[in-house]
């Protein structure tokens, strides 16, 4: 995040990216492969950045993909969460 966030002992700049799988999903190809650290402005609460999309998108290009604790719905996903009515 370009802000510092909160925090008890340091006060927080990254946020974590979860990707799970289902079933037997292939690697991504190597050049696919993201590095660890994505820099992005902080955006609204909860939201990721939309470089979080394009770079799963590139390494999974044609298998289905699931947000959870979507904020809004995105065109080729399907979303779960609070912020869209049906968590």
């Amino acid at each position: 995040k370009d802000k510092v966030g909160m925090g008890y002992y340091v006060r927080q700049k990254h946020e974590l990216l979860l990707i799970g799988k289902r079933g037997n999903l292939p690697m991504p190809l190597p050049e696919n492969r993201p590095e660890s650290v994505i820099l992005a402005p902080r955006g609204a609460h909860s939201a990721k950045p939309p470089e979080t999309y394009l770079l799963i998108e590139r390494m999974y290009p044609t298998h289905s993909k699931l947000e959870l604790f979507a904020r809004e719905a995105k065109e080729g996903w399907a979303v779960w969460g609070p912020g869209i009515g049906n968590a």
